[in-house]
C-alpha cells in the first residue's frame, strides 16, 4: 500500500471511531490495515497515532511517530527480563500497575492474545521476588514457561520436577497441580514463602469445565494460598466468578477486560450447503500459511493425517523433516506421523512422548518448516504456539461437547502480536457456541479435592466438611482410629475414596500375603504376583488400548519393564500393540499405576509396620516408566530417551547410577556444548543426521 492509500484508510477508521461510536468496528478494520501492511513499509504518523487511540502501543513505530506519540511509548516501556524493555499495550501496564503498587491479588479474565505471560515477566523483573510458583495445566505449557523463564532469568532456579530440593535465595517453581501438591510437603517443612503465586488456565478448578482434573488444582490452591503474599490467577473469556468469598480465591479482586490484540474472523463453513470437511482442509492447507487442525482424539488425529498423506498434490517438505521421519522410522518403528513429516505435517497430543511433542512445536515455530500441527486439547491449553489458520475439525473433547472455555482456547491459537493480525478460524462443526450468554465461573469447593488425610480449614464449608468426614469414617471402619490417626500424618494419598478403599479390602483381605511384596525388589517380573491381585482394581486397567480381548494389562506392565534395555520397536512387538497404544498404555502407567502403588505403599506400612517393607523403590520405576529416573525426566528437558541411552553407551553419563541426581546431569551436560555431544556420538558411530538439531533444542532449554 502507498502512504496516500493508508492515510485515505486511516481517515476512513477515524471516522467509523469518531462519528458512528463503533470502536470494534473501527478497531477490527485497523487489524485489517496492519493485516495488508506486514511492517513492509514505515508506518505513518497518521497510522501511529490512530494505533494510540486504541491502546496498542506495542503496534506504533516509534522512529515515525510524532514526538508526542514517541513520549507515550518510552513511558509505555517496561523491563520484562530482556536486554531490551518491551513496550506493553494500555491494559497490560493497568494491570501490572495494579499488581506492583497495590499489592493486591487478582484473577484476571482476558483474551489469549491478551500477553497475560508479559505480566508475570515484568513482575519478576521489576519487583524480584525470591520465591514464585507458578501453576501449568499441561506439560507443554510447563516447557514453554520453563524455556522462557530460564533464557530471561539466570539469577534464579528453576524447578519444574519434585525430585528438585535443592533450593536457591531465588526460585521460581513450576508445576502441574499433581506435582505441587506432592511438593507442598518439602516446601511446609522448608517453612519457604511464596513471594508470588501464579495459576494458569484457573477456570480449570471448576468442576464443571474439567471433570477430570480439577480437584488437583483446588487442593494445591488450597495448600498454597496460605504461604502467599500475593496471587495472580489467569485464564480467558469470563464474566463472573461466582462463590467470590470461597477459600479458594477469598481476598482476591476480578477483572474482566475484553481488550484483543488481534482479530479474529470466524468461518462458518459447516452452514455451507456443499461443504466437505476432506476437500475443505485441503483447499486451507495447500496456501504457504500455518495452520492448526483441532480434533477430538488421537484416533481423530490419525484420521485426518491419512487424509493428508492420501493427496499428493500437497507440497512436500524439506531436508530437516525428512531427518526427522527417518530418525522416527529407526528408533520408533512404523507410525503415520513418518508420512505426515514429509508433506509439512506433524501431530500433538498428551499422550505423546514429551520430547517428540517438543520438537514438532519447535519446528512449527520455524518459517520454513513444519506448516501445519493436528492436535487434540494438549496444544490448545495455553501453548504460545500461533497460527495464521485455526480448523475446528471436531466439537467434542475426547466424547463430550467442547465447553466454552475450550472453544475460546482454541480459536484463540489463530492469530498472534506482530505476527499474524488476522487470525482464521474454520469451524469444520458447529461449537453450540452462544455468544450472547454469560460467562460464569464456578469457584465452589468439592470434597473430592481434600485428600482423606488432609487437615480440614474451618473455612471450607459445612457441607464439605461433614462429606469429609463421612468418607473419613468409610476408612477408620477398615482400619481403625488408631491406624487412620497415623494415616493422616503422611502425605497425601494419590487416589479417590473408591480406590482406597479397594486397596485396603485387598490388603486386609484373608488370602492377601504381605511377603510378595519382596519380590517386587528384584527384576523378575514373572514374580510380580502382586500386580494380579491389583488387577482388581478398575483403574489400573488402561482402556481402549486395542479392541482385542486377549490385551493383559499385567502382561504388558511385565514386558514395559523392559523399556531401558530393548530397542523401543522390539519393545512394542513383544508387548503386542501399536505405537499409538505403547504412548497410551506408558502414560497409564507412569501416572495411573504408580499413583496406585504409590497409595499401596503408603497403606502397607501403616497396616503392617511389622513387616518394615517399603515399595518406594518399584513405585519410581513405575513412575519412570522402567527408565532410569534421570532418562525420564530428560525427555520433559526435551532429550530422547534414545539419545541418552546412546550417551550411556558412550560412557558420557552412568545413568544405571542410582544416586545420579538431575542438577549432577544438568551440570554435566552444561560442562560441554551441543557440538561436543554430537562429536561423541560420532566418534562411537551412534550418531543420527537429526540428532544435530534436537541436542541444539535441548541446549537452547538449559539456559545460561
Amino acid at each position: 500500500m502507498t502512504n496516500e492509500q493508508i492515510f485515505d484508510k486511516c481517515v476512513e477508521i477515524y471516522k467509523i471511531l469518531d462519528n458512528d461510536k463503533k470502536e470494534e468496528k473501527a478497531k477490527r478494520e485497523l487489524f485489517y490495515l496492519l493485516d495488508k501492511i506486514q511492517n513492509k513499509i514505515p508506518y505513518p504518523p497518521i497510522l501511529n497515532h490512530l494505533i494510540r487511540k486504541f491502546g496498542l502501543y506495542p503496534y506504533m513505530n516509534q522512529d515515525t511517530s510524532i514526538l508526542e506519540d514517541r513520549f507515550l511509548i518510552e513511558c509505555f516501556k517496561t523491563n520484562i527480563g530482556e536486554n531490551e524493555p518491551r513496550v506493553l499495550h494500555r491494559e497490560q501496564s493497568r494491570i501490572l500497575k495494579s499488581l506492583l503498587d497495590e499489592k493486591e491479588s487478582l484473577i484476571l479474565s482476558a483474551p489469549t492474545s491478551f500477553g497475560k505471560s508479559f505480566i508475570i515477566d515484568a513482575l519478576i523483573a521489576i519487583k524480584k521476588p525470591k520465591n514464585i510458583l507458578i501453576i501449568v495445566p499441561t506439560i507443554s505449557l510447563l516447557d514453554e514457561a520453563r524455556r522462557r523463564l530460564i533464557r530471561k532469568f539466570y539469577n534464579y532456579k528453576i524447578i519444574t520436577v519434585v525430585q528438585q530440593t535443592n533450593l536457591e535465595s531465588n526460585n521460581i517453581f513450576i508445576f502441574p497441580p499433581e506435582r505441587a501438591v506432592e511438593y507442598f510437603p518439602f516446601i511446609n517443612k522448608e517453612n519457604i514463602k511464596l513471594d508470588f503465586f501464579v495459576v494458569d488456565e484457573f477456570y480449570k478448578i471448576s468442576k464443571e469445565y474439567e471433570n477430570e482434573r480439577f480437584a488437583p488444582l483446588q487442593n494445591a490452591i488450597l495448600k498454597y494460598t496460605g504461604i502467599s503474599n500475593q496471587r495472580y490467577y489467569i485464564c480467558p473469556n469470563i464474566d463472573k466468578i461466582t462463590n467470590e468469598n470461597s477459600i479458594l480465591c477469598k481476598g482476591m479482586k476480578f477483572e474482566c477486560l475484553n481488550f484483543n490484540t488481534v482479530f479474529i474472523n470466524i468461518n462458518k463453513c459447516y452452514r455451507d450447503k456443499n461443504f466437505k470437511k476432506e476437500q475443505k482442509i485441503l483447499e486451507i492447507i495447500k496456501r504457504d500459511e500455518k495452520n492448526l487442525v483441532y480434533t477430538k482424539s488421537q484416533k481423530s488425529i490419525k484420521n485426518v493425517c491419512k487424509i493428508l498423506t492420501e493427496n499428493t498434490s500437497i507440497k512436500k517438505s524439506n531436508a530437516l523433516l525428512e531427518n526427522f521421519a527417518k530418525w522416527l522410522l529407526e528408533y520408533y518403528g512404523e507410525h503415520y506421523l513418518n508420512d505426515a513429516l514429509k508433506i509439512g505435517v506433524g501431530i500433538h497430543h498428551g499422550k505423546l512422548h514429551r520430547c517428540l511433542s517438543q520438537l514438532q512445536v519447535k519446528l512449527f515455530d520455524e518459517k520454513d518448516s513444519l506448516k501445519t500441527i493436528i492436535s487434540t486439547s494438549s496444544l490448545i491449553e495455553g501453548v504460545n504456539i500461533p497460527a495464521k489458520n485455526l480448523i475446528l475439525w471436531d466439537n467434542k473433547n475426547g466424547t463430550k461437547n467442547i465447553n466454552h472455555f475450550t472453544y475460546k482456547n482454541i480459536i484463540g491459537r489463530s492469530g498472534r502480536m506482530f505476527k499474524y493480525f488476522i487470525g482464521e478460524v474454520y469451524l469444520f462443526e458447529s461449537p453450540d457456541e452462544d455468544n450472547n450468554q454469560e460467562k460464569i465461573l464456578d469457584v465452589e469447593i468439592k470434597s473430592e479435592s481434600l485428600s482423606i488425610n488432609d487437615e480440614i480449614n474451618n473455612e471450607v464449608p459445612n457441607n464439605i466438611q461433614a462429606e469429609v468426614k463421612k468418607n473419613q469414617l468409610k476408612i477408620i471402619d477398615l482400619m481403625g482410629k488408631d491406624k487412620f490417626n497415623l494415616l493422616k500424618k503422611e502425605a497425601s494419598l494419590k487416589n479417590d475414596l473408591g480406590v482406597i478403599l479397594k486397596i485396603i479390602q485387598i490388603l486386609q483381605s484373608e488370602d492377601f500375603n504381605g511377603e510378595i511384596f519382596t519380590y517386587l525388589f528384584n527384576d523378575e517380573p514373572d514374580k510380580w504376583y502382586i500386580l494380579s491381585k491389583i488387577a482388581t482394581i478398575r483403574e489400573f486397567h488402561c482402556n481402549n488400548i486395542n479392541d482385542a480381548s486377549n490385551i493383559n494389562n499385567v502382561e504388558l506392565v511385565k514386558k514395559l519393564s523392559q523399556n531401558w534395555i530393548k530397542p523401543l520397536p522390539k519393545l512394542i512387538k513383544d508387548m503386542r500393540i501399536d505405537l499409538d497404544n505403547f504412548f497410551k498404555f506408558e502414560n497409564h502407567v507412569t501416572f495411573k499405576v504408580a499413583s496406585i502403588f504409590s497409595d499401596i505403599n503408603t497403606l502397607q506400612k501403616i497396616l503392617y509396620p511389622e513387616k518394615e517393607i517399603d515399595i518406594s523403590s518399584f513405585v519410581t520405576k513405575l513412575s519412570n516408566a522402567f527408565l532410569p529416573s534421570v532418562v525420564y525426566t530428560l525427555e520433559e528437558f526435551g532429550l530422547p530417551r534414545i539419545i541418552s541411552k546412546k550417551l550411556h553407551q558412550c560412557k558420557f553419563i552412568d545413568f544405571e547410577n542410582k544416586d545420579l541426581t538431575l542438577e549432577q546431569t544438568l551440570y554435566k551436560f552444561k560442562e560441554h556444548k551441543a557440538d561436543d555431544i554430537v562429536n561423541i556420538l560420532k566418534e562411537n558411530n551412534l550418531y543420527h543426521d537429526f540428532e544435530d538439531y534436537i541436542l541444539n533444542y535441548f541446549y537452547d532449554g538449559l539456559g545460561k
